[in-house]
């Protein structure tokens, strides 16, 4: 993977480059515009017409999904310091970390062990025609069959 700041380097237009950084930052293009001094659109006409400010633009959101994954190791695993108040004064800190984000890291890091694992199990009956009935026709068969036997 090319580092979007290497590849901006390639970029000569200031703003295309002040975008890329921006957007390797924070991941969202809204805001990456604003900080360029942009309008979205016109991010997306450069996507258009220039195939290396395409490529520098998914090195940039490779590196923003990488500092996300960073983030979310970091309040999974080192936790984040939260104050601990009594009676409305601050008295300590307690370290407090995320199982979600956890669970999440080890689902991507090991899917294989951790996916979700769900069984769809479906009932079918023959039907004496050799098809197979669904519950609607098998409910539909009884109705017609009872009604059949109140008028006879």
């Amino acid at each position: 993977m090319e580092d979007s700041i290497a590849l901006s380097n390639e970029i000569k237009h200031p703003k295309k480059r002040a975008f890329i950084s921006a957007y390797a930052e924070c991941g969202t293009i809204t805001r990456a515009a604003e900080i360029a001094n942009i309008e979205r659109c016109t991010h997306y006409a450069w996507m258009k017409d220039d195939p290396d400010y395409v490529k520098a633009c998914e090195a940039a959101y490779e590196q923003a999904g990488e500092r996300l994954e960073e983030e979310a190791r970091r309040r999974a695993v080192d936790g984040v310091e939260k104050p601990v108040f009594y009676q409305g004064k601050k008295c300590g800190v307690v370290n407090e970390y995320s199982d979600t984000l956890l669970i999440f890291l080890l689902k991507g890091a090991k899917p294989e062990k951790y996916k979700e694992r769900i069984s769809n199990e479906v009932s079918v009956i023959p039907s004496a025609a050799g098809g197979v009935n669904t519950l609607k026709q098998l409910k539909e068969q009884r109705e017609e069959e009872e009604w059949e036997e109140l008028t006879r």
